[in-house]
């Protein structure tokens, strides 16, 4: 009886259902894996520094001059200012920047040079020149003029190096700079060789530098869609003090011709 009851047409079409469920589930969880696997499987086969490096380059836009306007968001552990930018840059040559405050007034106006920072200072009524010393006490950390035009880019930033090597770890690309003073090491997106984070620690003072690279968008170049990061954070530590400093950018302008107005009226102090 219990024989006849097992084998029973109802027992026989919950076994069947639930047979051809689980294989179902098996067979979904196995494709699953497989599309995973294949997409965080990168190309290492011909894996080698500058074939790497070559990519992460071509990645990178070859401006003349660039445009942005971004939201700067500013925090030095004590306050929090937002600001919306205006930036423009000629590249090797000149930054300019006008950030406006909370209520759409422009607060101040800044031309950067390799050597120089002048500055209008709207709200406090005044006009400063100083050396480009000037932004690395702001930054609390050693950056060039070409370091500055670089994280405004988006690129690697250029220590001038003399050792260097990559190596894959953790699921992605991993490049190492050094030179007498910095270490550099940059994050690379395997499916697309964009940056990902890059880091540079002082190897005198206890200061690092950490930049994020989110919300790639393409970004017409010569023809060319290149990858353009729209967001990134960068943090600042020095002998315990930190600096955030968030950018969001929601346009971007290559290659076109700027104008870079920086009249000194004569009722600011200097």
């Amino acid at each position: 009886m219990f024989l006849k009851s097992f084998q029973s047409p109802l027992f026989n079409t919950v076994y069947h259902i639930n047979f051809r469920n689980s294989c179902l589930f098996l067979l979904c969880n196995i494709l699953l894996a497989g599309n995973v696997f294949s997409q965080a499987m990168p190309d290492t086969a011909h894996f080698t520094f500058d074939s790497l490096t070559n990519k992460i380059t071509a990645n990178q836009t070859g401006y003349n001059t660039l445009s942005v306007r971004a939201k700067l968001t500013w925090d030095d552990g004590s306050s929090e200012q937002v600001f919306q930018a205006n930036i423009r840059m000629q590249k090797d040559s000149l930054v300019w920047m006008s950030l406006t405050g909370a209520l759409g007034v422009e607060g101040a106006r800044l031309l950067i040079t390799p050597d120089s920072v002048r500055m209008i200072n709207k709200l406090a009524g005044e006009y400063v020149v100083r050396d480009f010393d000037f932004m690395r006490s702001w930054f609390l950390f050693p950056i060039s003029f070409k370091m500055l035009e670089q994280i405004i880019a988006g690129e690697k930033i250029d220590i001038q190096e003399k050792v260097s090597k990559a190596i894959y770890e953790g699921g992605q690309f991993v490049v190492y700079y050094e030179n007498d003073k910095l270490i550099e090491k940059i994050w690379v997106n395997t499916e697309n060789y964009t940056l990902a984070k890059v880091m540079l620690k002082d190897k005198l003072l206890t200061q690092d530098m950490t930049i994020t690279f989110d919300a790639y968008k393409g970004l017409l170049d010569n023809g060319v869609d290149k990858p353009f990061s729209h967001f990134r954070s960068m943090v600042v530590n020095r002998d315990g003090v930190t600096l955030k400093l968030d950018m969001d950018i929601n346009k971007v302008r290559l290659n076109e011709e700027l104008s870079y107005p920086f009249e000194v009226s004569e009722k600011y102090k200097r």
